[in-house]
C-alpha cells in the first residue's frame, strides 16, 4: 500500500466504554512521513506513568479534538492503517470519529503475511526482533513510529481490508 493514515490510540481498558485518551496519526505515502497529527490533553500535576493513557483526560467526545481528526483524515483520505486495527477502530466508529465504513487494515496480518517466522506479532516482540526499540513505550506517538518503522523496513505486499465491523 502506497498511501496510508497510520493511527494508535490509548485508551486504558479494552472496554470501548474506557474511552480515547490520546489519538497519533501518521499520514505516509510511500514509506515516508508526509504529515504527523497528535491529540491529547495532559493532566496538570499528574506524577504517575504516563502511558495506555493515564495522566490524560478523556478525549472521546470532545469536538475539538474530533474535528482536528476529521480534518486530518480528510486531507489525507487514505485507509487508516493500525496494529490489531479491530480495536482501535472500534472506539473511534463508536465516539464518531469515523464512520462505520472507512477503509481499515491490521498491520498484523500484514506483518505476519510478510515474515510469518515469529513467534508473537504483538508490538513489543515485533520491534525488538527488528531492532526498531528496546521496548514499547505504550504512549500513542511512540507506538505508531515504531509501527512506521517496522513497515517501513517490512514494506508487506498483502493486506486484507477489515470486514464492516472491524473484525477480519
Amino acid at each position: 500500500m502506497d498511501k496510508m493514515v497510520l493511527i494508535d490510540l490509548e485508551t486504558q481498558d479494552f472496554s470501548v466504554k474506557t474511552g480515547i485518551f490520546e489519538v497519533a496519526c501518521l499520514a505516509v505515502e510511500d514509506y515516508e512521513i508526509v504529515d504527523r497529527l497528535y491529540l491529547g490533553k495532559e493532566i496538570p500535576g499528574y506524577t504517575g506513568k504516563k502511558n495506555y493513557g493515564f495522566g490524560f483526560y478523556n478525549i472521546s467526545r470532545d469536538q475539538e479534538c474530533i474535528r482536528k481528526f476529521q480534518a486530518f483524515m480528510q486531507k489525507y483520505p487514505y485507509p487508516m492503517v493500525a496494529h490489531n486495527c479491530s480495536f482501535d477502530r472500534k472506539f473511534l466508529v463508536y465516539y464518531q470519529w469515523l464512520p462505520e465504513d472507512y477503509p481499515a487494515y491490521c498491520s498484523i496480518s500484514a506483518i505476519k503475511k510478510a515474515d510469518s517466522t515469529l513467534g508473537s506479532y504483538a508490538l513489543n516482540n515485533l520491534v525488538r526482533h527488528f531492532g526498531v526499540a528496546e521496548e514499547v513505550e505504550h504512549t500513542a506517538m511512540s507506538d505508531i513510529e515504531n509501527l512506521y518503522k517496522l513497515l517501513k523496513i517490512l514494506k508487506p505486499q498483502t493486506w486484507k481490508l477489515l470486514g464492516n465491523h472491524g473484525r477480519n
